[in-house]
């Protein structure tokens, strides 16, 4: 451990399983103290009590984010109990039903994915800034995606809540670089998390998981650490001149044009 992130207090929503989980590990393997919420109670503190059996330098909570009083609480509480919060990771993000078109998408289905993927991105990093505006300081990391710009048929609201959250991240970006505060995204590629493996299990024959690996010009689906190597880059001083950047971990999906499958 190198300690890229000692001293730093980090939030990480999503923090139960996938990249959020990656996420969280990876900073506290960087020395960071971490917060995480998830609204999957029992798994994230299952995750919590294997990266920090001690509890001392870790805090898990259920958080929807959704319900502003709840995030508000979440954030009051990390800071009434660390002193400062330097590094937000927006991770957390749902899926509607897949496959299926625009007209057969409840409209409740909608609403939703736009409310957590966008809507709860700006409940939590609403409630964290006051403390790094105070503290002159700190960074936002976003978890967008490659389907803000390559578009795969049934994932309409997720794709417009991913564009949504990089255009808000260079908002913001403007608007708070004169504070010190740094926001950028990362854009992955397929990871293998439970996310994704729903989306192959839909195929039991493994034709949608060859496919998914044959998008990438690296011919493989990447691996939760490696997104979360790059959060850690961002949230560390070694990313201190970047802002309102799209950092793309994507095998070279958005480079790939196949037409040999």
């Amino acid at each position: 451990m190198d300690g890229r992130l000692q001293g730093k207090v980090a939030i990480v929503t999503g923090a139960a399983q996938g990249l959020g989980e990656a996420i969280a590990r990876a900073m506290a393997a960087e020395g960071a103290i971490v917060a995480g919420c998830d609204v999957k109670k029992e798994e994230g503190r299952a995750v919590f009590a294997s990266l920090d059996p001690s509890g001392e330098r870790s805090l898990f909570s259920r958080v929807d984010l959704a319900d502003e009083a709840s995030v508000r609480a979440f954030v009051a509480a990390v800071r009434q109990r660390f002193g400062r919060i330097d590094i937000l990771v927006n991770n957390a993000a749902i899926l509607p039903p897949p496959g299926r078109s625009l007209p057969e998408m409840a409209e409740a289905d909608w609403s939703r994915v736009l409310d957590i993927n966008v809507g709860g991105a700006f409940r939590i990093t609403g409630a964290v800034l006051p403390a790094m505006i105070e503290q002159k300081g700190g960074a936002v990391i976003s978890l967008s995606s490659v389907h803000r710009s390559h578009s795969i048929p049934g994932f309409t609201a997720y794709a417009a809540s991913k564009g949504a959250i990089v255009s808000m991240t260079r908002q913001l970006a403007l608007e708070y670089g004169a504070q010190g505060i740094r926001f950028n995204t990362i854009s992955p590629g397929a990871i293998a998390t439970a996310m994704t493996q729903a989306i192959l299990d839909g195929d039991p024959t493994g034709g949608l998981t060859a496919r998914f690996r044959h998008m990438h010009a690296l011919e493989r689906i990447g691996r939760p650490e490696e997104v979360a190597a790059t959060a850690v880059f961002l949230a560390s001083d070694g990313a201190g001149f970047i802002t309102g950047e799209d950092i793309l971990v994507d095998g070279g999906l958005t480079k790939a044009t196949r037409l040999d499958f």
